[in-house]
């Protein structure tokens, strides 16, 4: 029963599954707005999501996580939109095991035993006086890394070895004599991908390496060594760990005795029904319900988005926000008020449909304490029901014109800066809890994120060309969120691989639709792209694994790579880099035959004019492109491939290639297939502004 293969990379870390109940709080949480160290206690319960998190960022950012909080700077790093994505990849996977209800039990047993290590870890930190909070509960967090990527691979072969206790030798042993390879080494490689300056991976890897040893290293070893001896029997204090506690750090009798109380106060509360399979099943089955409603949720946040991208000015926004919160709850008038920050007040403004009486409000933010001042330096909702000061005549005046019996007010934030207040008619009391709901906080996070959007806008000049282009994007973004969001929805309802693939597909295609006219949109801005030093073969390898399954699998390709292993980082924009690779990986997978070949070649090189460079090769053993085509193969709508295709991708990527200083070329024959070639210039070669060089 030897695994199939002993390689363990960053796509184990990518299958391994997350609990749904984190899952749906995060995804709660990021609907919600909520600051990032509420994320990082959330991500912090489960050891797969933390380290997804992690990894993503370790991965995508030119910034080194920092090695005491690297939950917490991955956070910072991402940002809500790939965290939010994160966690809907993660909730699909879950959607879509099939748990046996041993499999089941085995994996929240494992769930279980993960949060508790990572919990007394972050009790036992401060009580050693070791500063650094974070980093030891990843510690505590991570010691069954490689169970959860071993369990994923093996399923339910590994649950029949029978590994209890978690992350002892026994059980390291167990794995070695049936898999050649054992969990910590496991989590070892895994979390060494992530390049971080800390022991954090000695403390998996060495978490049973002689005692004597782990007394002469660093206090992160011994937190884990005790963690996991603790863990051995969380339900009581043992002498064992009475023993090794104060082996470790001197531990009274006392002092341990707290330490117990402490960390199994915050138990998990599933923890108690660990033996029961009916109580799990209800608990999964509830957890996945609420998943679903999220999603649909996230499906109306980006619908809401997409309606809000279509105001042009403030007011036009409004109208639209408007119509949302009306279309959305019982509120009987919406009525809004943005921040004038020079003058120090908050200015009415009104939109179809609404007295012009509104446009002539102003409520000073240093004369007046009325109901809507209070509610935007407080950033916390309230009413006229019970208000926490006398209504002004303003407040009355705003009870007049929201038809209502009362008034609710809602703070309008953006990263944690007060932009505004909407007002919103309530008719009882009762109506004010709908107003409160995650919708609602969800509806107030997407607006004052448009406002701000607008604002900036606003300030900027762009031509006509531009303007056409951006009314373009906004009735070719529309719809194609939508569809893209149903697709999503669907994903989760459909039980059959074949159909989920395809509504994969499409969400990919709307992605990569969007992906294009935002780009012809930027291209009007001449934004200045970010540069990072890349490690190329880890882009490409990271791009194939993409296109596996909805490119390479279907048509039974096996791509093979050539790849320089002298090749050095360059300094270029991984996006644009990414992009243009996906086109021509997509192109040559549509080109060949039936388990045709796709080689994907680097190698560095130098010319006279155009100094060092490194180059990219995608090669195919297809037909090879029509002669009459390839003349104007960069041209807009210029395909090979048939009535079906609109063939911008080429275009698309002449135009990113020629932002980043590089050059493409290609060579094709019906014999030999084709074979495109992306040069990308390394380092100060790079011409200063290949834009203006061009111009001229």
């Amino acid at each position: 029963m030897e695994a199939s293969g002993k390689i363990f990379s960053a796509q184990d870390i990518a299958d391994v599954l997350c609990m749904p109940q984190i899952l749906a709080d995060l995804i709660e949480a990021c609907l919600g707005g909520s600051d990032a160290q509420l994320l990082a206690d959330i991500i912090l319960q489960d050891a797969a999501l933390s380290a997804k998190i992690i990894l993503a960022a370790s991965k995508t950012s030119s910034k080194p996580l920092d090695p005491l909080e690297p939950v917490s700077s991955a956070i910072q790093q991402l940002g809500i939109p790939m965290i939010t994505g994160i966690a809907l990849r993660s909730a699909r996977q879950v959607v879509r095991h099939n748990f046996t209800p041993k499999e089941l039990s085995f994996q929240y047993g494992l769930w279980f035993s993960s949060q508790i290590s990572g919990l007394v870890a972050r009790c036992l930190a401060p009580s050693v006086n070791y500063p650094h909070i974070e980093e030891a509960q990843l510690s505590g967090l991570l010691l069954n890394l490689g169970i959860h990527a071993l369990f994923i691979r093996e399923g339910s072969n590994y649950v029949d070895l029978d590994v209890n206790p978690w992350s002892s030798a026994i059980q390291c042993h167990l794995e070695e004599a049936n898999y050649k390879i054992n969990h910590l080494e496991i989590a070892d490689k895994l979390i060494e991908q992530w390049q971080l300056d800390s022991f954090l991976a000695d403390a998996v890897r060495f978490l049973h390496a002689d005692i004597v040893q782990i007394e002469q290293s660093g206090v992160l070893l011994k937190i884990s060594r005790l963690v996991q001896q603790f863990c051995q029997d969380s339900q009581r204090l043992t002498v064992e760990t009475e023993a090794l506690a104060e082996r470790l750090f001197d531990f009274s009798k006392s002092e341990i005795d707290y330490l117990f109380d402490w960390a199994s106060g915050l138990y998990p509360t599933f923890g108690t029904f660990l033996d029961n399979s009916e109580k799990l099943q209800e608990e999964m089955a509830a957890a996945l319900d609420r998943l679903t409603e999220l999603s649909f949720m996230l499906a109306d946040q980006e619908a809401a988005r997409t309606r809000l991208g279509g105001g042009k000015d403030l007011k036009e926004l409004v109208g639209i926000a408007r119509n949302l919160y009306l279309e959305n709850s019982s509120a009987s008038e919406a009525i809004f008020f943005l921040l004038d920050q020079k003058n120090l007040q908050l200015m009415g403004i009104s939109t179809a449909g609404q007295p012009r009486l509104i446009g002539e409000l102003k409520i000073s933010l240093e004369a007046e304490v009325s109901l809507v001042s209070a509610t935007l330096r407080s950033g916390v909702p309230d009413d006229s029901f019970q208000p926490k000061q006398p209504l002004t005549v303003t407040d009355h005046l705003l009870l007049r014109l929201c038809k209502g019996c009362g008034m609710s007010c809602q703070p309008l934030h953006f990263e944690g800066r007060g932009l505004g207040v909407v007002v919103l008619g309530v008719d009882s009391v009762v109506g004010l809890d709908r107003l409160q709901s995650l919708q609602m906080k969800m509806f107030s996070q997407v607006l004052g994120a448009a406002i701000v959007k607008v604002s900036v806008e606003a300030q900027e000049h762009f031509n006509d060309g531009s303007n056409l282009l951006r009314r373009v994007s906004h009735e070719v973004s529309n719809p194609l969120t939508i569809i893209g969001n149903y697709a999503g929805v669907l994903n989760h309802l459909l039980v059959d691989n074949e159909s989920q693939k395809l509504t994969e597909s499409i969400k990919n295609e709307v992605q990569r639709i969007d992906d294009i006219v935002n780009y012809y949109l930027n291209q009007q801005e001449i934004p200045e792209f970010p540069e990072h030093s890349i490690d190329l073969h880890q882009l490409v390898r990271d791009i194939a694994d993409t296109l596996n399954d909805v490119e390479f699998k279907p048509r039974k390709i096996i791509p093979k790579f050539d790849l320089q292993s002298t090749l050095d980082k360059v300094v270029t924009n991984p996006v644009l880099v990414k992009q243009i690779l996906i086109n021509l990986l997509k192109n040559a997978a549509e080109a060949v035959d039936e388990g045709g070949l796709i080689q994907i070649v680097t190698r560095d090189g130098y010319s006279a004019d155009r100094g060092r460079h490194v180059e990219i090769i995608v090669q195919d053993n297809g037909s090879g492109i029509a002669s009459e085509l390839q003349e104007k193969l960069f041209k807009p709508v210029v395909s090979s491939k048939g009535a079906g295709h609109a063939g911008v991708g080429l275009s698309i990527v002449k135009g990113m290639v020629d932002d980043l200083g590089g050059w493409i070329s290609y060579h094709s024959s019906a014999e030999s297939g084709t074979s495109f070639h992306l040069q990308l210039p390394c380092g100060d070669d790079r011409p200063v502004d290949s834009r203006s060089i061009r111009a001229k």
